[in-house]
This record gives structure tokens, sequence and C-alpha cells, in this order.
């Protein structure tokens, strides 16, 4: 293997993840109690994590390669 491999393990994608989990979750619990309220803002925490992420990546947080 090369020593160049990169997995992507940052704070920007951690941060996206872990954002994007709480979000599906929220959404899934949701569709289970049928609120609609709780649905959106489930996606409402997906996009946050979106945002935030590209944001720690734009802001040198993210891999080298990421960073183009």
């Amino acid at each position: 293997m090369s020593q160049g491999v990169d997995h992507g393990n940052t704070p920007a994608a951690w941060t996206l993840t872990i954002l994007a989990l709480i979000g599906s979750t929220i959404s899934g619990v949701a569709l289970i109690a049928a609120s609609a309220v709780l649905f959106w803002v489930g996606l409402a925490v997906v996009a946050v994590g979106c945002i935030a992420g590209q944001a720690m990546r734009m802001a040198g947080m993210g891999t080298a390669t990421a960073r183009r």
C-alpha cells in the first residue's frame, strides 16, 4: 500500500457525518411518529451539516486533495 492514502478522516468530514446521522435519525423517527414538522427539522439538520462541512473544508479543516 502506498503511504499517501487519505481516507478523509478530518474534522470537516466528521462534522458532516455526525450531523447527517443525527438529522436522518430525527427524520426517521418523525416518519414513524407521523410528524411532518419533525421530519423537516431532521432534513434541516442534514442541510446544516452539509453547510458546516463545506465551510470547515474551505477553512482548511478538510483534506488537502479536497481543497482544490
